[in-house]
């Protein structure tokens, strides 16, 4: 037991006598206890999709007459285990990383679905076992995949192919052909946003969906999950050599400082904004609906804004996904919170959500029919036609290593000279960490 989970224990010891403290407390153990009217719920998102679970929460208050109170923090980890430690924990949290997920199961602050009078085979069963495993740990599951986005997403403006005869592209090559070309023409052809701690994770997608189509799918779970390929192995430099061909000084709008000091929702701006400056952006599905709800609401999909397929690398990954889902987990036992992780995991309330256009749902009670506007549609059937599904990899991470490999990429772009030194740093904290011994 690492020691910030001692101190935590210790807390939890001296809070035995109040009900909603500690996920392993007495209101656990499949004793439910009565619900107060009220659930706070602890997040990372803002935006469109904070505004799309808002109405979701809505619905809910509705049917049952229970209040939600939503607090939201990007730095979501830090701010989580600070609320542990002072036994101040969220009732129900969105965790955003499986990895997370499995720590905080593991050290025994996170309520079982068995624990709160709910049935793990019913609730999830309009999910498969590609998603209902991101809420298992040790054969227990502890909650419910909240959403789904796919991440194997490249954003462009299909008038401004058109206008310069480019063709989509379906292999790497051709996408940095194309990235030649609008260079070559005096266009910027990228945007990428990736400042600070709470954006780092958008360099981080670039090389994971690379890694995948380059390595392969079992080398990439040996890499993020298991930890047989380390870090520093080559596999994981020709993937950054390929990531450093595009996301460089010079096809990166304002260059890697640049980049590296604008959030992600600003390098969209600077390619779907009113005043745009570059060409194309990689991010995952969820950026249409920021593009169209809070950057340029006068967008039009499939004209102004649309996404392709991340091109296959040397072939035969064709099928292949890469994607998130976050985890709705209760830290607190009583009978509004079985409420609110039941209705998250029905088809009504993924209705209700995909409704909005900013996300995509991994219900397969929620149809086609159910989606907006074909961007959103079209990124729901990514996800369900995938042959090949893997997890974002950094959000697979244990502990703070998923937070901290974003900043490896970070400083790996801003200095490539420094890689090998900067991978054998990183892989000496994994090792230390003791993730893949």
């Amino acid at each position: 037991m690492t020691r910030r989970w001692i101190a935590l224990l210790a807390v939890c010891l001296l809070a035995v006598g109040t009900a909603t403290s500690c996920g392993g407390g007495d209101d656990g153990g499949g004793s439910t206890a009565k619900g107060t009217g009220e659930i706070t719920i602890f997040s990372l998102w803002g935006g469109s999709e904070q505004e799309a679970f808002a109405k979701v929460l809505k619905q809910f208050t509705t049917d049952t007459s229970i209040k939600t109170k939503y607090e939201s923090a990007r730095d979501f980890l830090p701010v989580i285990r600070t609320r542990l430690a002072a036994d101040n924990p969220p009732m129900v949290a969105i965790i955003p990383r499986p990895g997370f997920v499995a720590e905080l199961a593991q050290d025994d602050v996170l309520i079982p679905l068995e624990d709160l009078g709910l049935d793990p085979d019913k609730i999830n069963e309009n999910y498969t076992e590609t998603w209902t495993k991101l809420a298992t740990v040790d054969d227990t599951v502890y909650g419910v995949v909240a959403k789904a986005n796919s991440k194997s997403t490249v954003w462009y403006k299909p008038q401004s192919f058109q206008e310069n005869s480019f063709e989509v592209p379906t292999d790497w090559n051709q996408l940095i052909d194309i990235t030649k070309q609008y260079k070559a023409k005096g266009k910027t052809p990228w945007a990428v946003g990736a400042q600070g701690d709470d954006n780092s994770w958008t360099l981080t997608d670039w090389f994971e969906q690379i890694y995948v189509r380059q390595a392969g799918p079992e080398k990439y779970s040996q890499l993020f999950e298991t930890g047989e390929v380390k870090f520093n192995d080559q596999s994981v430099k020709d993937a950054l050599t390929e990531m450093t061909k595009i996301v460089n000084d010079q096809y990166v709008e304002g260059g890697i400082d640049t980049a590296l000091g604008i959030s992600f929702v600003d390098g969209i701006a600077r390619v779907f904004g009113k005043n745009a400056k570059a060409e194309m952006y990689y991010e995952g599905g969820f950026v249409g609906g920021i593009a169209i709800d809070q950057v340029n609401p006068s967008l039009k999909p499939g004209t102004d804004i649309d996404f392709f397929g991340f091109p296959s690398i040397g072939g035969g990954d064709e099928g292949l996904v890469v994607g998130s889902g976050d985890v709705a987990a209760a830290f607190v036992n009583n009978e509004d919170v079985a409420k609110l992780l039941d209705y998250l995991a029905t088809p009504e309330a993924g209705k209700v959500w995909v409704s909005t256009g900013a996300i995509a749902s991994p219900n397969k009670g929620v149809t086609a029919a159910d989606y907006p506007n074909e961007l959103v549609s079209k990124e729901a059937k990514q996800l369900q036609d995938a042959k090949v599904f893997r997890f974002d990899g950094s959000d697979l991470l244990p502990g703070t290593l998923g937070q901290n490999f974003g900043t490896l990429l970070q400083n790996i772009i801003k200095k490539p000279d420094d890689m090998d030194k900067l991978l054998n740093d990183y892989q000496a904290d994994a090792e230390q960490a003791g993730f893949g011994a």
